[in-house]
């Protein structure tokens, strides 16, 4: 489940699990929380999003090798560990 880990100005820090199964858009939807999508496949970049700390399993087109560094697309987008991930929404 999501939990709050910090207020900034910039926007709402969110650590999330994943599973294979469910994108980092299904986990938030089922806590209250929604993503604004327009494909939901990975190609639009509307889900962009920043990324504070984890490792992500990226399954989309549209970051480069150095965007995957600190940005997350959500509609496509799993935590490659337990730990889960921390984004800046």
């Amino acid at each position: 489940m999501p939990e709050p880990a910090a207020k900034s100005g910039s926007g709402l820090f969110l650590q999330f699990q994943t599973t294979k199964l469910r994108t980092a858009t299904d986990v938030l939807a089922e806590t209250g929380i929604a993503i604004d999508t327009k494909c939901s496949g990975g190609i639009c970049g509307v889900c962009k999003c920043g990324l504070v700390s984890g490792k992500v399993e990226h399954q989309e087109f549209v970051l480069s090798k150095k965007q995957r560094e600190d940005a997350v697309i959500l509609c496509q987008s799993r935590a490659a560990e337990e730990s889960g991930v921390v984004v800046d929404l």
